[in-house]
């Protein structure tokens, strides 16, 4: 009798408890205090507030616990530029976005105008043009980055969000080790096109078209870089001519023009 009495209490106790969590659960989803009030975002440089909102699909006025963060998660992810996103509910009437930025580091020619690309070749947004005319050095998009062009790479297909496929795998592998080490060392952002058509000749034009420079293959790539530095310290404000890394080695002439063809590429 007493295990009877004394099951029934605690039956008793746990719908007790059943019954105060669904009655409080109720009050948070029906009390006009936990509708949502403010949206923030924290981290982003590159896009746009408002942007990042929108994507969520999160809105203000609803119930903070009526949304679902993972989808919210999930819809920024995709936007591109985003390495990574956390969303957190900030009681009672606040969601809280923290998105850390992905930096594109090169462009690559596309259908549609310019595919930018990270370091790790994900694209990350298509522009309809470059930050500067090649030839004329020009302004021709005041808003896209200065980065450098990447040429002769075979048949590319992209999608924002995904990493870029090529026909040719050993050329993708080495276009992302040239990317990784120019981006360490911080020379990326002063080149103007990379040309990656011959794996074992391998070249970069540095501040404009008028300093060439030869990496060769992949192999020994971050020793060629940190080379680099100290050859660039002896040439002056305006080095002209070409630089061979392999052979550490320099030769004063005038450059020919880099071709202008730019790269076969398809969307996927």
């Amino acid at each position: 009798m007493r295990k009877i009495r004394r099951k029934q209490k605690k039956q008793m106790a746990l719908i007790t408890v059943i019954i105060l969590l669904s009655s409080i659960v109720a009050i948070m989803l029906l009390t006009p205090g936990f509708n949502i009030e403010k949206i923030k975002v924290h981290g982003n440089s590159v896009l746009a507030e408002e942007e990042i909102i929108r994507a969520s699909g999160i809105v203000k006025g609803v119930n903070i616990f009526g949304v679902s963060l993972g989808s919210a998660k999930d819809n920024i992810k995709s936007m591109g530029y985003i390495e990574s996103v956390k969303v957190k509910r900030s009681l009672p009437s606040t969601i809280e976005i923290t998105v850390v930025e992905e930096v594109g580091v090169a462009y690559i020619k596309a259908e549609e105008g310019y595919v930018i690309i990270t370091a790790d070749g994900r694209c990350i947004d298509i522009t309809d043009g470059l930050g500067k005319d090649e030839e004329k050095g020009e302004t021709q998009n005041a808003e896209a980055p200065q980065l450098p062009v990447v040429r002769g790479m075979k048949n590319v297909t992209y999608r924002v969000g995904n990493i870029l496929k090529s026909e040719d795998e050993r050329q993708m592998e080495a276009l992302i080790a040239c990317l990784h080490e120019f981006s360490k060392y911080g020379y990326i952002f002063d080149m103007s096109s990379i040309e990656m058509a011959n794996l074992n000749d391998i070249k970069f034009y540095y501040r404009g078209k008028d300093l060439c420079v030869t990496v060769g293959s992949t192999e020994k790539l971050g020793y060629k870089m940190e080379c680099f530095g100290p050859i660039l310290s002896e040439l002056g404000e305006n080095p002209t001519g070409f630089i061979n890394l392999e052979r550490l080695t320099y030769k004063k002439e005038e450059l020919p023009k880099p071709e202008t063809e730019e790269n076969s590429t398809a969307e996927e």
